[in-house]
Parts: structure tokens; C-alpha cells; sequence
């Protein structure tokens, strides 16, 4: 990107092998000067545009690149400035714009980006900070308007893009829109919350520096929402045995009312069981390990009180075999868990006692065959899963008539298939990519054609028209790009866009 030395061997004003030396561009100026020592340059050292202009200027230090060298453009403005040390960047490397002013600066060890490198706006405020580690983005990027606005926070992790949040954003009008965030000076979050046209919607949280949640009011177009209960927060409460030791600890709202995980002790201190409360209602119990992750033997329950689920925790996941359960008792889905994640055959169940449908798992998503069932045990959806997408051949039975095809990657891809009870086709046409696309025709149960038309790429394309159970053409619509432009020949108006003339209407 930088010449550092730009010789043309044209024409030598000193003799000898070292000492002072010029070379010249064919033009008869100057292109570098310098000193040679043993045969090579050493010392400070010049080169020039063809217009004379000064290009760079810098020392070498054992025939090395050394200390600051400066680089400038055709018209003599600075360009940039880079700090070298045994022939490799060392330090900052300075970019200027055209009319001298810092666009960034990257900071450099061993020719490998090591550290924050900042870019510029114009008037000199910072508009962005990425870090650097060995050469690639590693950690928290950030963003800032020209008033010093955080815009944007960005998440690299060895060189790859794993985040981008936007924030602060003003629209045109210089509204607030979105998600607005503010920090104490320690990088805490200070508060956060949503706005619409400048007006605070939904819940604002604000923080202590330490991180702590300190308040929480949610809002609807600016308006304070009194007894929100989004906003309720929780106390630490404590019950005692007769002993002293500790009986149990969880949190309650302002009402006095059991939210989240409570842990239960016996007199000697021992954890003895666990419970989970949402409003006062116990949702699921059980047991927890040292550290408060379930551990165990669970059970979960409807807010109604039923039982909705038993299974085994391990270390806070869900391992091994689980049953779910409707309301009725009757199981309503068996299956087992893998590290917290669905692995195997699950299967699930009409409250009759017949299969509803079988599912393989792998890693939490679906792979391999999958059935569906109605309660009289037909079959009305059979396909198969590779990582948790539809692919290959699927069948349904939906309502009057059966549908075929196959999906690739999740997608309806190639020739679809619907039949009428009867056997009469209902339906023909093609996918590409989950979108229709060429000649599409539908069918009357009685067996003649009720509709045509021609798809590209998922957007209707010329004539489409729809006929009787006769067979006889009832109309006829033109569409370019999906838009309707003909009626039965007659032309359509274009579609209302806002913005045009004084004299459009919506």
C-alpha cells in the first residue's frame, strides 16, 4: 500500500559505491535521495512524485525502517504517517484525507493490528473504536454519532461479526426511535428502554454502577403504566427453622407474592428441596445441587394445578427420559433429553391414548422420519427431517385432498401434487428455492380446469385466468411483477404511491 522508496536508476549525481545518491524519474526529476552504506540505504531517505511533489520521507537504521515515516499525495498534502521500528510497523499508522484531516488510526505490533483502531468524522470526533488482537477484530466494537451518541455496539470474536446492536438512533426529524441505552463512566449500564417518535413505550430499567436493577416503570406513548406488573421487583426473603438455620429462601414481590426459585433446608441446613413460583403459583419441584441448579427428579405443573411434565435435571438440563402430560393426566408427549437438548424418538399422544405423531431428534432438532397421525390412526403427515429442515418427499392430508413434494433445505423445492379424495388432481405446479415458479394450474373436484397462470421466481407473470366448472374463461388478469396491470384487456390504473404528485390519491 506504501512506498517507502521509489528508485528509478536513471541517472546517479554521486559517484562511488556509498554516500549520497539520487535517482531520477524520466522526466529528469528527482525520484529519492539518500545514503548508501555498504551498497544499501541507510540513514534518512526522500522520495518524490514525478511533479517534484516530496512522496515520502523517513530513516532506516541498519538498512531497516525505522522511527516515523511520512507519506504524501501529489499535491503535497500529508497522507498518512506510519511508526516503524526494525523494519516492521511499530506503533500508529495516521491516514489523512485529502484535505489533511485524520480519517484513523491503527495501532500496530509487528506488522499484526494490536489494540483499538479508531476512525474519524470529519470535524475530528471519534466515530468508531474496533479492537484488535493479532491482526483480526477480537471483543466490543463501537459506534458514535457526530454529538458523541454510542450508536451502535459490535461483538467480533477472532475476526468474525457475532453481534450488532443499534442504539440511540434519531430518524430524520431527530426523533428517538428504538432502543436507547446510557452508561456509567465504568462501561455499566446506567438505564435502558424503547422509544416511538420520541415518546418512551414499554419498560424502562434503570441500574446502579455496580449493575444492579434499581427501578423499572413501563410507559405507553410517554405515559407512566402505574402497577405495571412487568415492572414488580423481587425481595430476598428468608424463613428460619426454630433453630435458627435457615427453612427456606426465594424471592417475593411487593404483594408478598412467591416469584421464581425457592430453596427449602432442613434444620441441620441442608438443602431438602426446591420450588419454582410464578404469582404465587407453584409451577414446577423438586431438588437443586450446591451451586442452585436443578438437580434430580422434577415435576412441573399447569398454573391450573395439574401436573404438566415430570423428568430428570442434571446440572440445571434436562436429562434423560420425560413425560409431558394433558391436563387430564393422560400422557400427552414421551421423549428423552441429551445435555439439555431432544435426542432420539419422541412421541405424542391424543388424549384417547393414540398416537398423534413421532418425531426423531438429534441435538434438539429434528432428523430423521417424521408422522403425523389423526385420532382414528391415519396417517396425514409423513416426511423426513436432516438438522432440524423438511427434506426430501413429504405427504399431507389436509382437509378434501392429499398433498406431494419434496423440500429441499427446508424449502418446497421441484414438482407439488394435490389430489382431490375423489383422485382428480387439484392442484400442479413447481418450487424453486420455496418459491412458485412457472405454469401453476388449478383443478374443479369434478375434474376441469379452474385456473392457470405462470410464476418467476415467486412473482406472477402475465395472463392469469380462471374458468368455470365448464370450462369456460370467466377473467383474466395480467400481472407484471406481481402487479396487476389488465383486467380482461382493460388497463388498471398504476398503484397509488405516497409522495407523488399533488393530484395522486390514495
Amino acid at each position: 500500500m506504501f512506498c517507502v522508496l521509489s528508485m528509478l536508476p536513471v541517472g546517479v549525481l554521486a559517484q562511488g559505491e556509498d554516500g549520497f545518491k539520487q535517482y531520477f524519474h524520466p522526466n529528469g526529476k528527482v525520484a529519492s535521495e539518500g545514503y548508501l552504506a555498504n551498497g544499501r540505504p541507510e540513514g534518512y531517505w526522500k522520495a518524490y512524485h514525478e511533479n517534484g511533489v516530496l512522496k515520502s520521507e523517513g530513516n532506516r537504521l541498519d538498512h531497516k525502517l525505522d522511527s516515523v515515516w511520512r507519506f504524501y499525495g501529489p499535491e503535497g498534502m500529508l497522507r498518512s504517517t506510519i511508526e516503524y521500528r526494525d523494519d516492521r510497523k511499530n506503533g500508529a499508522l495516521r491516514k489523512y484525507d485529502t484535505s489533511g484531516v485524520l480519517v484513523s488510526e491503527e495501532l500496530f505490533v509487528n506488522d499484526l493490528k494490536q489494540g483499538d483502531t479508531r476512525f474519524f468524522h470529519p470535524d475530528g470526533t471519534v466515530e468508531k473504536v474496533v479492537p484488535f488482537k493479532d491482526g483480526r477484530e477480537d471483543g466490543k466494537a463501537f459506534e458514535y454519532a457526530t454529538d458523541g451518541r454510542l450508536i451502535s455496539i459490535i461483538t467480533y470474536r477472532a475476526g468474525v461479526l457475532q453481534r450488532r446492536e443499534e442504539i440511540n438512533r434519531r430518524d430524520k426529524a431527530g426523533l428517538r426511535q428504538g432502543l436507547w441505552k446510557e452508561f456509567h463512566p465504568n462501561g455499566k449500564i446506567k438505564w435502558e428502554g424503547s422509544f416511538v417518535d420520541d415518546k418512551r413505550q414499554g419498560i424502562f430499567k434503570e441500574y446502579d454502577a455496580t449493575g444492579n436493577l434499581k427501578n423499572m416503570v413501563k410507559y405507553d406513548q410517554d405515559q407512566v403504566q402505574v402497577g405495571a406488573q412487568e415492572t414488580v421487583l423481587l425481595k430476598i426473603r428468608n424463613t428460619y427453622h426454630a433453630n435458627g438455620k435457615v427453612s427456606s429462601l426465594g424471592s417475593y414481590s411487593a404483594d408478598g407474592r412467591k416469584e421464581g426459585l425457592f430453596r427449602y433446608y432442613d434444620e441441620q441446613g441442608r438443602v431438602s428441596g426446591a420450588a419454582i413460583y410464578q404469582g404465587d403459583k407453584r409451577m414446577s419441584e423438586g431438588s437443586v445441587n450446591e451451586q442452585g441448579a436443578l438437580e434430580g427428579r422434577w415435576t412441573e405443573y399447569y398454573n391450573t394445578g395439574e401436573k404438566r411434565a415430570e423428568g430428570e435435571y442434571k446440572a440445571g438440563r434436562r436429562e434423560g427420559d420425560w413425560t409431558y402430560f394433558h391436563r387430564s393426566g393422560a400422557v400427552e408427549q414421551k421423549g428423552r433429553y441429551q445435555n439439555g437438548q431432544a435426542q432420539g424418538l419422541w412421541v405424542w399422544y391424543y388424549e384417547n391414548g393414540a398416537r398423534h405423531r413421532e418425531e426423531n431428534y438429534r441435538k434438539g432438532k429434528e432428523d430423521g422420519a417424521s408422522v403425523e397421525y389423526d385420532d382414528t390412526g391415519n396417517v396425514i403427515t409423513q416426511g423426513e427431517y436432516i438438522d432440524g429442515l423438511r427434506d426430501g418427499k413429504w405427504v399431507y392430508h389436509v382437509g378434501d385432498h392429499r398433498e406431494e413434494g419434496s423440500y429441499k433445505d427446508g424449502l418446497k423445492d421441484g414438482p407439488w401434487v394435490h389430489t382431490y379424495d375423489n383422485g382428480r388432481k387439484s392442484f400442479t405446479g413447481t418450487y424453486v428455492n420455496g418459491e412458485p415458479d412457472g405454469r401453476h394450474r388449478w383443478y374443479w373436484s369434478e375434474g376441469g380446469l379452474m385456473a392457470q397462470g405462470t410464476y418467476s421466481m415467486g412473482l406472477r407473470q402475465g395472463d392469469f385466468t380462471w374458468f368455470d366448472v365448464n370450462g369456460n374463461p370467466t377473467i383474466t388478469i395480467r400481472y407484471k411483477d406481481d402487479h396487476e396491470v389488465r383486467i380482461d384487456g382493460e388497463k388498471v390504473p398504476p398503484p397509488y404511491e405516497p409522495g407523488g404528485g399533488e393530484d395522486e390519491q390514495p
